[in-house]
């Protein structure tokens, strides 16, 4: 008996404004339907990742990391789907899809050009992108020798890593397909099956062209059909991929087969720190320990047998666990700071380490204040140290300039958070997109309190639009789409200062 289909092209809500899906209940409908593995191809973005490999490995079931992105060619675009073999092939994924995300938020959405695909593209195995594909507009346009040359431009870049992507999600398009399939024999490419997937039930398909005109800032009654996603995208089943594909069966084999060849382990759980300067022939833990004897004779004036004992117990639980680079950078950053007048301020449990307060790191003087140093760095502890510092708001982006300019931009990078819906968010942006008047939006959005805490309709008997709904049942529409939107990753944002 063969092994269950497996799906190579599925979206979670981390295809920001797209999907529907948490990367919990893909993978348990994998699960549930009998599959060993299941690709994540969320569009431009890479965020769900690490959910992603998490319950996956809960599950156990195989993730197959994946990226969709808009690729150009002679004026026209077109999605490519593009799945990780081994760590360099995510390597890749992560260049592309900053490349993607860098020129999004400069210049509009963008398409990558085969020149820099080419550039990126080891260790990745090429879907040619099913029915949003350069192929496909080529052949529904009865372009079929331009097809050709569009599938030998691929075929340089990616050999025998590329398959043409095939998919028959409502019945009418197998026509289309045998058309596409008799035209490109010639370029003895192989075929592989697969489903877009955006939601789990056939029934959410009205929820995701309402994200898609939030997204697009349009009405829903606006949105023309290639605005939202393809028709039918819902999770399938493996034997309804059977009956669909059971015309060309290899198409599904090559499903398994690719899946087979994707065994990219994600490097999470590491620690990598930046290299610090050092002087000539010392390590980092003879140089933290310089500093930290040295700021002690600064601090107390004289070093006494508890301060010696104090400094030797922590620098040793830190080199123990390489931590050494993390007292020397911020160290450095915040003399940067003072010496540029730039105001700080530490907070948090760092105040009880000597070490942090001999560097200047911090204030407090924890042999004063009787504090111990386990609140900071237990040796139990498995996680690196948090150093909270405050900069000035007013001058803070000097300082992360200088991280920048030390270190270097292509090792530095602002971290990301995922601003998620709200009920007043999702209530809002479900109104406007069901074409409510502004007045009438603000209406409903002000009647909700400010602040809800993170998750707090899940885990209450006080739903948010309880009372809202009540009062205006000719919008129950309204609130359910916005109930079903709550928590769900709305876009990226920039964290002010991590």
């Amino acid at each position: 008996m063969p092994a269950a289909f497996v799906h190579l092209h599925a979206h979670s809500y981390f295809s920001l404004q797209e999907g529907l899906i948490s990367p919990e209940d893909l993978v348990e409908a994998a699960r549930k339907n009998g599959m060993q593995s299941i690709a994540l191809v969320d569009h431009r973005c890479l965020s769900g990742a690490i959910a992603f490999e998490q319950v996956c490995r809960s599950a156990g079931i195989k993730p197959i990391y994946g990226l969709e992105i808009e690729l150009s060619w002679q004026g026209q675009q077109g999605i490519i789907v593009l799945l990780a073999t081994n760590q360099e092939g995510w390597s890749n994924l992560c260049r592309l899809s900053s490349e993607v995300m860098l020129a999004e938020s400069a210049a509009g959405e963008t398409a990558i050009n085969l020149e820099y695909l080419a550039v990126c593209s080891e260790g990745l195995i090429a879907l040619t992108g099913g029915q949003r594909s350069l192929l496909d507009t080529l052949i529904s346009r009865s372009l079929e020798q331009r097809a050709l040359v569009w599938m030998e431009e691929l075929r340089k870049i990616f050999q025998h890593n590329l398959y043409i992507e095939l998919q028959q999600q409502e019945s009418q398009q197998e026509i289309h397909l045998r058309r596409l399939v008799k035209s490109t024999q010639l370029a003895n490419i192989p075929y592989v099956a697969t489903q877009d997937i955006y939601y789990l039930d056939p029934a959410d398909e009205a929820l995701q062209a309402t994200l898609a005109a939030i997204r697009l800032n349009m009405k829903v009654k606006d949105l023309k059909p290639h605005q939202t996603a393809p028709s039918q995208a819902f999770f399938t089943t493996g034997p309804e991929m059977e009956q669909r594909f059971a015309w060309l069966p290899e198409a599904l084999a090559n499903a398994r087969r690719i899946a087979s060849l994707c065994n990219c382990n994600l490097p999470v759980g590491g620690t990598h720190f930046p290299e610090v300067d050092l002087p000539a022939g010392k390590t980092v833990a003879e140089v933290l320990k310089e500093k930290a004897y040295f700021g002690a004779r600064q601090r107390y004036g004289q070093i006494d047998e508890r301060i010696s004992a104090r400094l030797e117990y922590e620098l040793d639980v830190i080199a123990k666990r390489g931590y050494e680079p993390i007292f020397l950078i911020v160290e450095e950053l915040l003399e940067f700071a003072r010496q540029n007048g730039v105001p700080i301020s530490s907070r948090g449990s760092a105040a009880s380490s000597l070490v942090a307060y001999c560097l200047f790191i911090t204030n407090p003087d924890p042999l004063a204040l009787d504090l111990y140093f386990e609140r900071f760095l237990n040796p139990a502890r498995s996680s690196p140290p948090d150093i909270d510092t405050d900069l000035c708001s007013r001058r803070r982006d000097l300082v992360i300039q200088h991280v920048f300019d030390k270190y270097g931009s292509e090792r530095v990078a602002m971290v990301a958070t995922i601003n998620c819906y709200r009920p007043r968010s999702s209530l809002g942006e479900v109104a406007k997109a069901f074409g409510l008047a502004s007045s009438e939006v603000r209406r409903l959005v002000e009647s909700l309190p400010h602040h809800h805490a993170f998750g707090d309709h899940a885990h209450s008997d006080q739903e948010p639009f309880a009372a809202l709904e009540s009062a205006n049942p000719r919008y129950q529409g309204v609130f359910e789409q916005a109930r079903r939107l709550l928590d769900q990753p709305r876009h990226l944002s920039m964290h002010p200062g991590g």
